[in-house]
């Protein structure tokens, strides 16, 4: 099974530092250092191998990714690869963060999760909430402000996957190791950019206007639209 892992380089002491914080005063999580949620990255064509690994419940085919960020939906950590039909705290437990978890956090510092995760020394989730059972006031509290700071995490996927529209459904069939290398790494050179446009306003010449006439259209389709590819690929080379 390949996996992409590491591209996105963990926080430093420093920088979790800031983000707990950041979320201490705004949620009262203390040595919170960041959200993590899973997401699926739809394929639009079933792989020719190993099909049913891709199979989830919903009758279609995807690649699980699993991701956190901290309070600004800024990608801090990223790992994907997996067959759309493992779940989350698999994924999870089976990770280079929770299983060499010592190098990447240090004393009480915890991820944030949804109730598919399971308590652990580095990982507070939502209660679960058993069948025929009512929560105590405390979890519905603990719950309800929990919700209100993971939100960020799925505005983050949503953000992505709305720059990046082609994430809804990769239409490149998985037939081999090389044709699923291909998606992974497209796939994370879109979490690059999206960190990079959180941290670096678009410049306004770089957007398309929409009322462009025909003729200026027609333009760019012969070519002309080529500097704007090339200032972007300059300012990408400038903040590596």
């Amino acid at each position: 099974m390949k996996l992409l892992k590491g591209v996105i380089k963990w926080l430093d002491e420093e920088e979790r530092k800031a983000i707990s914080s950041q979320i201490k005063q705004a949620h009262g999580f203390a040595n919170c250092v960041g959200l993590i949620d899973g997401t699926l990255f739809p394929l639009a064509f079933a792989p020719s191998q190993n099909v049913e690994d891709y199979f989830k419940r919903k009758g279609s085919y995807a690649i699980k990714g699993l991701f956190i960020c901290d309070d600004t939906a800024k990608i801090t950590w990223m790992e994907m690869g997996w067959p759309g039909s493992m779940h989350d705290n698999r994924v999870w437990v089976d990770s280079d963060v929770y299983l060499s978890k010592e190098k990447y956090f240090s004393y009480k510092e915890f991820l944030l999760g949804d109730s598919a995760f399971s308590v652990t020394s580095v990982m507070v989730p939502a209660f679960k909430k058993s069948p025929n059972a009512n929560f105590s006031a405390m979890r519905t509290y603990f719950n309800t402000k929990l919700a209100r700071i993971r939100i960020k995490s799925e505005h983050c996927i949503g953000l992505l996957k709305a720059q990046f529209q082609w994430l809804q459904g990769h239409r490149h069939v998985i037939g081999s190791k090389c044709d699923l290398d291909v998606i992974l790494n497209t796939t994370m050179c879109a979490f690059i950019l999206h960190n990079l446009i959180i941290d670096h306003t678009i410049p306004q010449d770089w957007m398309v206007d929409s009322t462009d006439s025909e003729e200026e259209e027609e333009a760019e389709h012969d070519g002309s639209g080529a500097n704007c590819w090339e200032q972007i690929l300059a300012y990408m080379l400038e903040m590596c």
